[in-house]
């Protein structure tokens, strides 16, 4: 359907437009991602997990200011902080 069509409908009928599309679509991207993993090399596997691990890298997860502390000093913050509302 064309995005120009589309914006000019109500907001209701671009709702339903919108869920049709994806009736089509959510099962054909399913049917891509089946169809590439069927064909995945072992090489190819272990580039894409090597690239995912570093998206994940830690220093990606957390504070920048707080990278130097240890998790055990947020936990013993934690138990300080509860603590002092216990009293």
């Amino acid at each position: 359907m064309d995005p120009k069509a589309v914006a000019k409908m109500p907001k209701q009928e671009q709702m339903r437009a919108w869920v049709e599309h994806w009736k089509w679509l959510g099962p054909e991207l399913d049917r891509i991602k089946r169809e590439e993993l069927r064909t995945l090399t072992e090489e190819e596997a272990y580039r894409r997990a090597d690239a995912l691990g570093e998206c994940l890298e830690y220093e990606h997860w957390i504070d920048p200011r707080r990278a130097a502390f240890s998790g055990l000093m947020e936990q013993q913050a934690i138990f300080s902080r509860a603590r002092h509302s216990a009293k």
